[in-house]
């Protein structure tokens, strides 16, 4: 074979490899396609959702809360649920219409309460003629009967890193640091070091500056306070939720964060609750359980019926078509595909039909309504297959899942006695055996005894068998349904 010809050869087969390398890249990327449209559910969890109603128009001026979090070294964007804010901005005056925001949002820190080492309070003077940098004295400040510490070294290292000359003040009564110090205090005690930042108009470059070290660690946490009083017009609410911001948009820049609106909410929708931040101050904080309550709850509002579309074209298609229903990306929300954990219970005529439900945030919840729907329907062993005739007779409720907390107890009298009737779904597991009430099942008990009683002869056990090793967890749930199908 001359060289010529083995040449050739080589080419070829070069060609070939690249070929193949083509065309396994090109099968690569329509299986990546195939399964981010059919299959795949995004990382977020429903339980740590976070209200944004980009339906703006009908609102006035929305009170927002925001949160600035960082990217990885990979530049992809970390999640609210793996890491804590670097700059949270959030309304301090108009409580008739903010207190709502301002309450669900300081409770969304509680997790990191123990990471966040260093708290600076910053709020701009609404003074034109106000043109000094001002940081509050050290030493104790009293919030509702409780200490709170302002930081020598923190503001010590404040003013190292700046070029002006700080006045040192009690800035405690200034509305703006005043409305937020209670909450703080609530959140973090005399945990952190802490320390409070008022500055003029003209002195944003300054400022800006000075903060710009602090914004880098997850230990630190800026919180900016904007005044978003419902009493204003509409151009002067403009005008007075813009403060602060220009500084945080460079901040947030410089330091490659990105926002997280925490929520939007019409005014006329909160100044309608009896909901008052002056009776929430002295209030324990929400549990883990409370706040993701709080989150699925605000999911089920926003999102509640395309969920319960599905279900219904999922009970359709199980019981005339015989198939499970597969929810597709380019005709479904992208947060529905957010993984959570939901409970499907069918009635028919006010007697339960089938259920079936997914414990834990395994996949996305449209699936998992799906295919607990399909389940419930023509899977339930304690019920035959629902048939066509049935269909118009049949009533859907979803109950949306939080997370689990273990309840620790002396014995089964103590157990009861820490039970949270009619909040409280339980489960009880005993070696093999496991069963779950929900929520809702309080309805048909008169006490913790029945309500425990019941769900022992559910989980395979005799009412008066007990045994301390039965492990008892805790959860919440949020109900969707609807009257009628």
């Amino acid at each position: 074979m001359s060289s010529e010809d083995e040449n050739m050869d080589e080419k070829n087969k070069i060609i070939n490899i690249i070929l193949i390398i083509v065309a396994l890249m090109a099968l690569g990327w329509v299986n990546y396609l195939y399964f981010a449209k059919h299959i795949s559910s995004n990382p977020e969890r429903i339980n740590n959702f976070i209200a944004i109603d980009n339906n703006v128009d009908k609102f006035r001026i929305p009170v927002s809360s925001v949160f600035f979090y960082p990217y990885n070294k990979q530049g992809k964007k970390i999640l609210a649920s793996q890491t804590n804010p670097r700059i949270f901005v959030v309304p301090y005056s108009g409580y008739l219409y903010s207190e709502q925001n301002v309450a669900k949002a300081y409770n969304w820190l509680l997790p990191w309460k123990d990471t966040i080492k260093n708290v600076v309070l910053i709020a701009q003077s609404k003074d034109k003629n106000f043109s000094t940098i001002n940081i509050n004295k050290a030493g104790k400040l009293e919030i509702n009967g409780k200490n709170m510490i302002v930081s020598k070294g923190l503001n010590e290292f404040l003013q190292k890193n700046s070029e002006v000359k700080f006045r040192v003040e009690d800035l405690s009564n200034i509305a703006g640091i005043s409305q937020q110090l209670p909450l703080i205090s609530q959140i973090f005690g005399s945990k952190i070091n802490f320390a409070v930042l008022y500055y003029g108009a003209n002195q944003t470059a300054q400022v800006e500056k000075l903060l710009c070290p602090l914004v880098q660690s997850k230990h630190n946490l800026l919180i900016f306070s904007a005044d978003m009083s419902g009493h204003y017009t509409e151009g002067e609410q403009k005008e007075a939720s813009s403060e602060n911001i220009d500084l945080v948009v460079n901040l947030a820049q410089k330091a490659h964060l990105y926002p997280k609106i925490f929520d939007l909410v019409n005014f006329e929708d909160i100044a309608e609750q009896n909901y008052r931040l002056s009776e929430l101050k002295n209030d324990k904080p929400l549990t883990t359980l409370e706040q993701e309550v709080e989150s699925l709850t605000a999911f089920a509002r926003l999102h509640g019926e395309e969920l319960f579309n599905i279900a219904m074209e999922s009970l359709s298609t199980a019981v005339l078509k015989k198939k499970q229903l597969k929810p597709e990306r380019e005709t479904t929300s992208d947060v529905l595909f957010n993984r959570g954990a939901v409970y499907i219970n069918l009635y028919k005529d006010n007697a339960l039909r089938g259920s079936s439900g997914s414990l834990l945030p395994s996949q996305a919840i449209a699936f998992a309504v799906a295919q607990n729907t399909y389940s419930a329907a023509v899977e339930d062993k304690d019920f035959p297959p629902l048939q066509p005739e049935e269909l118009s007779k049949i009533k859907i409720k979803m109950s949306l899942l939080t997370g689990y907390e273990k309840i620790s107890y002396q014995d089964e009298a103590d157990l009861l006695k820490k039970l949270q009737i009619g909040s409280d779904g339980l489960v009880i597991r005993d070696g093999n055996r496991q069963g779950i009430f929900l929520p809702s099942e309080w309805k048909q008990y008169a006490s913790p005894q029945e309500f425990l009683n019941n769900l022992k002869i559910k989980t395979g056990m005799s009412p008066a068998y007990w045994s301390n090793q039965i492990k008892v967890y805790r959860f919440k749930a949020v109900e969707i349904s609807k009257d009628e199908n």
